[in-house]
């Protein structure tokens, strides 16, 4: 379960992030609370996929060969989803 969890880490806090940024902008369109709310919720995902981000590398240390291949392909799905959280938060932050 702890491999599961690790793989599908990154991708679940990234459709959580978007799921809540979609929900703000739903609930607040066009406003500038709208803006304010999507800075914590970014900053809870960043941490949340660093920490993942870390865990995926210590994996990658292993000696069995299965356990390094899924902390590559964690550490790639983290990265991936770290990447596209900072792009989705952009927008607002940047008005």
């Amino acid at each position: 379960m702890r491999a599961w969890t690790l793989l599908l880490g990154g991708l679940v806090v990234w459709t959580a992030h978007f799921l809540a940024l979609y929900g703000v902008a739903s609930i607040f369109p066009g406003t500038t609370i709208a803006n304010w709310l999507v800075l914590p919720l970014t900053l809870v995902a960043v941490a949340a996929l660093i920490f993942l981000l870390r865990r995926s590398v210590v994996q990658m240390a292993s000696r069995d060969s299965l356990d390094r291949w899924m902390g590559r392909l964690a550490t790639l799905g983290a990265a991936i989803s770290l990447l596209a959280v900072v792009w989705q938060a952009i927008p607002a932050l940047a008005r």
